[in-house]
């Protein structure tokens, strides 16, 4: 299916606020509890960024906030970091051009957002996972396209990523373990692979990462099956977690992320604990935490893209920060129970950090 929805981003989304037709979960006195939260002191101290423009609303300039939003997705925009896309599960798509100091409403679904991802060669391109829809919104024509949705009951998009060296090319995985591609940005799709058929149950695509030296081999996450390797673009696939059944539950997982000091590594948050590799899958270490394997679920995980000791991980309430690869953890007690579930680093300013807290378990 392909459609366009032409919108007005900050013109006609704002209006759209005031009179009803849209809404934002303002934060009550207990907005603390969840949203966006930003370091710019390594983890030090941390503040809630709340702030929400509602364009010439003159009378509520100031007082309004997105303090009690649940956060699905914090991405960068490629090449300004001041620039942030923020997806949520029930308040749609939003963006700040100030380093999370004031947030703006771009749109919003009929689903929560579960994925965003950057055209690498167009930066005014976007596309949103929504539930069972992909969307292909161009920010300078204000154009939003609906290029796929998915018919078949309770199969939704839950990850997506657009292929550096070509960006025609498009994958998209499902919660049932099934891995689209386009070839063509959007206009047509194929399936790829079906991961579920690797385990006895269904598997969702947590994430679809492209290595950054070489963009034929992608990785596919899954949440109980272990990761995936394709060294062709997506034709023939093999995992490269097997080593992980040393560790009990460690294929569960939650989070992944690159190390980019490295070539070919990088840390899993599962429900074993952390567990990292060096060479791509051949071998896996775990690294020691605080507490007992197994006892903390540990819900996101982020490597300083400078300095691969500096290592950041989300539990409920609580930031762990090592500065030498593990050997020593710091405890930052945040205002919350809930859990931290997404961990982002500035790449230019790593002592800048973001954090997106949910009350979803």
């Amino acid at each position: 299916m392909f459609k366009k929805i032409f919108i007005s981003i900050l013109l006609i989304c704002a209006p759209l606020f005031l009179t009803g037709c849209i809404s934002i979960n303002f934060a009550g006195s207990d907005g603390s509890s969840i949203g966006i939260f930003k370091s710019v002191n390594a983890g030090n101290t941390w503040e809630q960024k709340t702030f929400f423009v509602t364009s010439s609303d003159k009378k509520n300039k100031g007082k309004q906030n997105i303090g009690r939003v649940n956060p699905t997705k914090i991405l960068f925009h490629t090449n300004d970091s001041q620039i942030i896309y923020l997806g949520t599960k029930k308040n749609g798509l939003n963006v700040s051009f100030n380093g999370g100091d004031e947030w703006h409403n771009i749109f919003i679904p009929k689903g929560k957002i579960n994925d965003i991802a950057i055209d690498p060669k167009n930066k005014n391109i976007l596309y949103i996972a929504s539930y069972n829809k992909i969307y292909k919104l161009f920010n300078q024509e204000k154009e939003l396209q609906e290029i796929f949705t998915e018919n078949q009951n309770q199969r939704y998009i839950t990850s997506l990523a657009v292929d550096w060296g070509n960006p025609n090319r498009i994958y998209a995985g499902t919660n049932d373990g099934i891995l689209l591609q386009s070839l063509n940005s959007g206009q047509s799709w194929n399936m790829l692979e079906s991961f579920s058929k690797k385990n006895e149950t269904k598997n969702i695509i947590q994430k679809i990462l492209i290595n950054r030296s070489d963009s034929r081999i992608v990785y596919a996450v899954t949440a109980n099956a272990g990761i995936f390797r394709s060294g062709d673009q997506g034709r023939n696939w093999q995992e490269i977690t097997l080593g992980l059944e040393k560790f009990s539950n460690g294929k569960n997982i939650f989070d992944i992320a690159f190390d980019l000091n490295k070539k070919e590594s990088f840390l899993l948050a599962t429900t074993y604990g952390l567990i990292k590799t060096d060479d791509e899958g051949k071998t896996w270490k775990n690294i020691e935490l605080l507490s007992p394997p197994g006892t903390v679920k540990i819900y996101s995980v982020a490597i300083n893209p400078k300095n691969s000791k500096e290592i950041y991980y989300g539990t409920n309430g609580a930031i762990y920060k090592t500065n030498d690869g593990g050997i020593t953890w710091a405890t930052k007690k945040m205002p919350t129970q809930n859990a931290i579930k997404i961990l982002l680093i500035d790449p230019k300013t790593p002592a800048t950090v973001y954090t997106g807290i949910s009350n979803e378990k």
